[in-house]
């Protein structure tokens, strides 16, 4: 109750604040601040973002819908101060050499305080007067979209409402009346060649019978001909040549239309067009499209040029050409190919151009410039965490394009990482862990297959194969680890919002280098379990290298039953010990599907979706004929991962206003072992927390269940996670959130280690949600953008009192999150 009582008294406060700053500082006398704009339909308030767009003259912008915050900023600056200071400093400036008379005739402070107040103005937002002018435009913008709309006797009115004396607001009224709708429709084709294809399609015309008069269905129709025309070798067609005479009947409020498509263009006759030649230009630049063609290959009718030497194999390249000889003239080829090239990332530009020969003939030209062969990228990063007080890493990559001669790309990269590690065996010093790594990929635009894949996936699904083998050294951070990854990828797309990925091979061997020193590093974890040797066991002899048989051997359940924290203590050191010094090896396949209908990276209203399902260790199990003492099969002395996994996300966008945006994502993973193991290899269990997760925790922090074991890392595998974030714009570039997090992991497996809170039992476990909120603030740079994020412990289901709900909502036990563009 206390901090509900000071969350309560801070938004009043807040509140206050703003209520009591002076929104009409800057409004001159006889003139009015716009304060809202409501539009009324047919008697009824307009809910809709699509007919407030048709505003011209908008409110001051207000945050949560409720404060005019940028307003309030530039009313904190002295309007008057700085067009004074202007004015002064203007009259002690000699045009003549444009010297400023000397500084003893002007006041420091005064200085200062000039660009203080500059910089409020500057970043805030002055106040919206009315504009007259405006608000007739707005009437007659409202009125032309009625009237597109099929509604051809709409009246409008405004009425303004003075709500003190200098704070208006305005209402726009809209009398739509009945709309006019589509009486009878005829076409006049003047071309032979156009009315036999039109008549072909007629049945999908967008323009019908007893439809609303509506000029977006007019325009989708002409836009609908001209793409079938265009893609029919109607080379020369274009829009313009289609035409609509409406007839409106006002008694009846019903149109006649007659769709009108002339013969020709500048009096040529449209005719279908086919590809008589296709030449590609692989080197093309600008500064020498003049020079002489030094090399040329005629390859099955298409002609490669180079004004040095062909670098692309002929063969290859043309996976990513649909234009062919012989072929009609089609505007989709054109773009399919546009798109292919460019996704090659070999070209810096690709244009296609088309030249009219005899016989109404066309020669293809597509223009190819390069993008430099090679290229090298350096990034550095500084890094923290509770596991790394202090980390500092480097990346060097290395990108060879075209290296086989078929738009091939090369990626080679080395990183290294040096860290404070607060459990390093050496942790008085600075930067004493390090870990380093190398990566190799190679990109094909195709698949690498012995057999032929196009009669299951055609070329034009932009197949893609990528080869990824990659490795890293960790030294005195937990322990000393090496890893060895091997992945073969399939890509592919099956629509514009479509993709697919058939991982045939992801493979990754953990081998822990190091485990003798494990309670070396881990001290602290050994001082626990001496003073439960001491406290229990003192005839028992422990030292670091027998502790883990010490556990099995003594702390089994008749210790339990009289001693359960220290058991817990004991197994919660045992079950650390088995997840950091694991070796693995995980043979895995894996596909994703995803759903993506995002438009474009602007776009702030779609949805997405990805469904990802592994399987690892099937056919290395049955392959494998070594087992360990555990009667495990194993694969170089190394135990096999063999379990099933699921991966559900989903994610909604709605742009509320133009700066105003609610997202919605949800998670739901479930991860089985069975057979060869009793459990999911650490490296893919979940875990839950962190700037891009549940952000009132810290990654690992919490789970699984309402267990609170004190771990260092806490895995499971299932887990659920559902977030909600309101995003809004708070001044220019600072943007802000608030946001609701909640979620859990748990354990699904038949592991005797984990007691029965951290398990998932059904519906009952769903109060072990947890719930996070809270807000942040971003900004916006454009090409990134930087974001700090405050999670407030909401919901904790780990515990022991009887109410669970803002026991720790507090600025105290905040966790804050560094990161880099949104969680989402």
């Amino acid at each position: 109750m206390r901090n509900q009582l000071k969350i309560l008294v801070t938004i009043i406060g807040i509140t206050g604040f703003l209520s009591s700053c002076n929104a009409v500082k800057y409004v001159p006398e006889n003139e009015y601040l716009l304060t809202k704009n409501t539009i009324y339909v047919n008697n009824k308030k307009n809910v809709s973002n699509e007919i407030n767009d048709y505003i011209v003259q908008r409110p001051n912008q207000i945050v949560l819908g409720i404060f005019p915050i940028p307003l309030h900023f530039y009313n904190v600056g002295n309007k008057s101060y700085v067009d004074n200071y202007e004015q002064w400093e203007q009259e002690y400036i000699d045009l003549d050499d444009e010297t400023v008379i000397p500084s003893k005739k002007k006041n420091p402070s005064s200085k200062f305080k000039y660009k203080l107040n500059k910089w409020w103005l500057k970043n805030g937002e002055a106040p919206v007067l009315l504009d007259a002018k405006k608000t007739l435009q707005t009437t007659n913008n409202l009125k032309q979209h009625y009237y597109n709309e099929g509604f051809f006797k709409v009246s409008l009115s405004t009425k303004k409402d003075t709500i003190s004396s200098k704070k208006i607001a305005v209402n726009y009224y809209v009398e739509t009346g009945k709309v006019f709708k589509i009486d009878s429709i005829s076409t006049i084709v003047e071309s032979k060649v156009l009315d036999s294809i039109y008549n072909i399609h007629q049945k999908n015309t967008l323009i019908k019978k007893n439809k609303p008069f509506k000029l977006s269905s007019f325009i989708n129709e002409q836009n609908r001909i001209t793409e079938l025309f265009r893609n029919k070798g109607v080379y020369r067609f274009n829009k313009n040549a289609i035409g609509f005479d409406v007839d409106t009947i006002h008694k009846t409020n019903t149109s006649n239309v007659i769709l009108l498509i002339s013969d020709s263009i500048a009096n040529v006759p449209y005719k279908v067009q086919k590809i008589k030649k296709i030449k590609i230009y692989t080197d093309f630049t600008y500064n020498t499209k003049d020079e002489p063609i030094k090399d040329s290959v005629n390859y099955n009718g298409y002609l490669f040029l180079g004004r040095d030497k062909l670098k692309y194999n002929p063969k290859l390249l043309l996976n990513s050409v649909f234009i062919e000889q012989n072929s009609i003239y089609k505007d989709e080829t054109r773009e399919l190919t546009r798109k292919h090239l460019r996704g090659l990332n070999n070209f810096r530009s690709v244009d296609i151009k088309y030249t009219e020969l005899e016989n109404d003939m066309l020669e293809t030209s597509i223009f190819l410039s390069p993008r430099d062969k090679f290229s090298i990228g350096v990034s550095t990063e500084l890094t923290h965490s509770n596991i790394r007080q202090l980390g500092v890493s480097g990346k060097l990559s290395f990108t060879n394009r075209n290296i086989f001669k078929g738009a091939e790309i090369l990626r080679f990269s080395v990183q290294g990482s040096f860290l404070d590690s607060k459990d390093a065996a050496e942790n008085n010093n600075l930067l004493n862990a390090w870990e380093l790594g190398a990566d190799v990929s190679l990109e094909l635009p195709r698949f690498f297959s012995p057999f032929s894949p196009n009669k299951f996936i055609p070329k034009n699904r932009a197949p893609k194969t990528i080869f990824t083998l990659g490795t890293s050294l960790q030294k005195n951070i937990g322990l000393d680890k090496q890893r060895f990854t091997g992945i073969v990828d399939y890509i592919w797309e099956s629509s514009k919002t479509k993709s697919h990925s058939l991982q045939l091979l992801n493979a990754q061997y953990i081998k822990n280098l190091n485990t003798g020193s494990y309670f070396n590093i881990y001290s602290s974890e050994f001082k626990n379990l001496e003073e439960i040797q001491q406290g229990f066991f003192p005839n028992e002899t422990l030292n670091k290298s027998n502790a883990i048989s010490f556990i099995n051997t003594n702390i089994d359940a008749n210790f339990n039953a009289n001693n359960p924290e220290e058991y817990k203590i004991a197994q919660n050191i045992k079950s650390r010990y088995n997840i950091i010094t694991e070796d693995v090896l995980v043979p895995s396949v894996t596909y994703t599907f995803t759903l993506n209908k995002s438009e474009n990276y602007k776009d702030t209203d779609f949805s997405f979706f990805r469904a990802r399902i592994v399987s690892s260790g099937n056919l290395s199990t049955l392959i494998s004929q070594q087992t360990d003492e555990n009667n495990v099969k194993t694969l170089f002395n190394t135990p096999i991962a063999q379990y099933i996994k699921t991966d559900l996300e989903y994610k909604k966008f709605w742009q509320l206003s133009r700066e105003n945006i609610l997202a919605f994502k949800t998670f739901l993973g479930i991860a089985y072992p069975y057979n060869n193991s009793n459990s999911i290899p650490f490296s893919r269990s979940y875990f839950i927390g962190g700037p891009n997760d549940l952000r009132a925790w810290r990654i690992y922090d919490l789970g699984p269940g309402s267990t609170k074991t004190g771990l260092e890392y806490n895995v499971g595998n299932l887990k659920f996670l559902s977030s909600f974030e309101y995003r809004f714009k708070i001044l220019n570039s600072i943007k802000g959130a608030f946001f609701v997090d909640a979620g859990n992991i748990w354990d699904i497996s038949n592991s005797n280690v984990l007691n029965s809170e951290a398990k998932f039992s059904g519906i009952e476990s769903l109060k072990d949600i947890a719930i996070g909120s809270g807000f942040g603030i971003r900004y916006d740079l454009s090409f990134i953008l930087l974001r700090l994020d405050l999670g407030f412990k909401t919901y904790e289901p780990y515990l022991n009192t009887g109410n669970k709900w803002f026991n720790n909502y507090n600025f105290k036990n905040t966790v804050y999150n560094f990161g880099i563009s949104y969680p989402f």
